[in-house]
C-alpha cells in the first residue's frame, strides 16, 4: 500500500490507535496539511490526527479516491470524495502533495470543489 493509500485508510478507520499507527507509517513527523477549511496549516501527525478525529466526530463520511493516484518526481495528485456508505457525498475535490524520496507524505494541499448544502 502506498503512503497515499495509507493516508486515505487513516481517515476511515474507527479507532484512534489504528489511525495513529497509519499516520505514523505514511507521513513525516512534521508533515504539513493545508485545507481551505482550516484557518492555518496543520503541522505534525498529532495535529493531523486531531483534525481527522474532530471531523469524524461530526461526520461518518469516508475519504475515497475517485481515480487512480497520479504521481511523479515525489509529487502526487488525487481526486477524492467524502462519501457515506449510503452513497451520499458531502464534498469532493483535489489533493496534491509532496513525498520524500522514501515515498512518505511531507505535505498535502486540499482543494474543495463542491460541498453539499
Amino acid at each position: 500500500m502506498s503512503a497515499i493509500e495509507t493516508y486515505l485508510a487513516a481517515w476511515n478507520v474507527e479507532t484512534s490507535e489504528e489511525r495513529q499507527r497509519l499516520l505514523q507509517s505514511c507521513m513525516t513527523t512534521n508533515a504539513i496539511y493545508i485545507d481551505p477549511h482550516a484557518p492555518e496549516p496543520i503541522q505534525g501527525i498529532d495535529s493531523m490526527q486531531a483534525l481527522i478525529e474532530k471531523f469524524r466526530s461530526r461526520f461518518d463520511h469516508k475519504l475515497i479516491a475517485e481515480e487512480e493516484i497520479d504521481a511523479h518526481h515525489n509529487v502526487f495528485r488525487l481526486r477524492w470524495k467524502l462519501q457515506q456508505d449510503s452513497g451520499e457525498i458531502l464534498s469532493c475535490g483535489l489533493m496534491v502533495g509532496d513525498l520524500t524520496d522514501a515515498g512518505v507524505i511531507k505535505r498535502i494541499v486540499q482543494f474543495v470543489d463542491t460541498v453539499a448544502t
